[in-house]
């Protein structure tokens, strides 16, 4: 039974990374390292989730745990010498068979009012983003707070309303050009509010032409607060999946 439970939380966390859900990565790592606190996997997880949170020193203490239990451990040398350098957090990349449609809660979006080609040029498919409320619409950045560009004005106030009223969302880069750049969206919570609302309305109408339901909540006076999401960049995708294999084989053992 014991086993059956960590194989669920190592499952459930390399999903949080997946996703882009932080929080949830840390909370469930430090959960298996509660009842295995020589998890090696578990901690390199725990450290990149604490990176993408903006918390070096947490990572650096996670990552220095692991080369003490392991000398050898690339993953733990390769992040800490990140960290050291002050390069940017690095965080899971995927193909796009991972941005996985599912009608009303997913949309890919191309975003407006785009930043500079110096900007774009360091952007990657599968980079986590976050989501910035502004007074009227939703800024993309980066991480470190970098200003990618702009969802659309009216899907800016549509979620904008969702996310004053309890919603989450994952967003990471679907695609990028010289002059374009569009965005994955993925609603990863729904408020208890807003049960019966689509994210994304499911036609292909003017999103501010919905259901009764929509217009009574578009039409409500909430005041909309600021709030950011979630993290960056590409090669540790390679860390996770090395992490993942490693889960797997000792399953297997």
């Amino acid at each position: 039974m014991f086993m059956i439970t960590l194989s669920k939380l190592r499952a459930q966390a390399i999903t949080a990374a997946k996703n882009g859900n932080w929080p949830s990565a840390v909370e469930t790592n430090e959960q298996i390292l509660r009842e295995t606190p020589t998890d090696i996997n578990a901690l390199n997880r725990l450290g990149l989730a604490y990176l993408q949170l903006g918390d070096s020193k947490q990572a650096t203490d996670c990552f220095k745990q692991t080369l003490q239990l392991d000398k050898t451990n690339n993953i733990a040398k390769k992040q800490l010498e990140r960290i050291s350098c002050k390069q940017m957090a690095v965080a899971p990349s995927f193909t796009r068979e991972h941005f996985i449609e599912e009608p009303g809660r997913t949309k890919i979006v191309e975003l407006h009012r785009l930043a500079g080609k110096p900007v774009l040029d360091q952007l990657s498919s599968g980079q986590s983003c976050n989501l910035v409320l502004k007074k009227r619409y939703i800024s993309i950045e980066t991480n470190q707070g970098v200003y990618i560009g702009a969802l659309p004005e009216d899907l800016s106030f549509r979620l904008s309303k969702l996310v004053s009223t309890g919603n989450t969302y994952l967003c990471q880069v679907h695609s990028i050009s010289n002059s374009q750049c569009s965005v994955y969206l993925k609603e990863l919570t729904r408020s208890k509010k807003n049960q019966d609302i689509h994210s994304f309305p499911l036609n292909k109408t003017n999103i501010n032409h919905v259901a009764d339901l929509d217009d009574r909540f578009l039409l409500g006076d909430d005041e909309i607060p600021v709030l950011a999401l979630d993290s960056d960049d590409e090669e540790a995708g390679k860390d996770f999946i090395e992490v993942a294999t490693s889960d797997l084989s000792d399953q297997d053992n």
